[in-house]
């Protein structure tokens, strides 16, 4: 036989085992762009892809979860609610409400977990040759902006959430361990951003905390003047707590 009647049988072979992609130069994303126009690590944005269904399933789920728990933290009070009231409030089983939350108390949670999600996003917007706390403080600015309407869910959701941990000291346990966490992970991240001479992990520390606690005071005085029946929202508060602090 002929080998132009052998190659394609060869080659439909050597496909099915895998064997001929492999050998094959891969074309790169670059190929037919100019790679002088692709932007380096410190400046692309990749827009970010649209959860699929099983993603929006996931997080409607938790979503479902935390709110039975607030519900019932709100009602009851966190000592006398279980793990299997929260599941059956929630529609779910034991073993799903364990895929979501490791306790009860952290279901109470996901609204400060967000928060830090966003805020982690807004560290990749930092300028590495700007001040550490300048930096940090636009970017909480930026995720305190998402909680300008007092009456968005988000808003509402996270209103709640300070307003049982006040009053709840499980919860308040709970939120401490989580900071504690959570600032171990910002930290490195920033030090990551600011990792250049000049500026000291000391500095990177002392811009965090000194952020963290005018945050955590523009969330207190927020939550109190909700309860007085005032409008004032989480951005403006922490907008003036900002310039009280410099």
């Amino acid at each position: 036989m002929p080998l132009w009647q052998i190659l394609p049988h060869w080659q439909r072979l050597l496909k099915y085992w895998g064997i001929l992609e492999a050998a094959m130069p891969q074309k790169s994303p670059l190929d037919g762009a100019s790679r002088t126009d692709v932007p380096g690590p410190a400046t692309a944005e990749l827009p970010a892809a649209a959860p699929g269904l099983r993603e929006r399933r996931r997080r409607q789920t938790r979503t479902e979860i935390s709110q039975a728990a607030l519900r019932l933290f709100q009602e009851y009070g966190v000592d006398a609610t279980t793990v299997d009231g929260i599941a059956h409030a929630a529609g779910i089983s034991q073993r799903t409400f364990f895929r979501y939350f490791t306790s009860k108390e952290e279901a109470a949670l996901p609204a400060h977990q967000d928060f830090d999600a966003a805020l982690e996003a807004g560290l990749l917007t930092i300028d590495p040759a700007g001040n550490p706390r300048e930096e940090l403080e636009r970017v909480y600015q930026q995720v305190m902006q998402g909680y300008a309407d007092n009456d968005a869910p988000q808003a509402r959701s996270m209103l709640l959430v300070n307003q049982l941990i006040r009053k709840e000291p499980l919860l308040k346990a709970a939120l401490l361990k989580h900071n504690a966490t959570r600032t171990t992970g910002l930290v490195d991240a920033l030090t990551d951003r600011f990792g250049r001479d000049g500026v000291s992990d000391l500095q990177i520390r002392l811009a965090f905390e000194t952020c963290a606690a005018v945050v955590r005071v523009a969330f207190e005085v927020w939550v109190t003047r909700r309860e007085a029946g005032r409008d004032d929202n989480l951005p403006d508060i922490y907008a003036s707590a900002r310039q009280l602090a410099h």
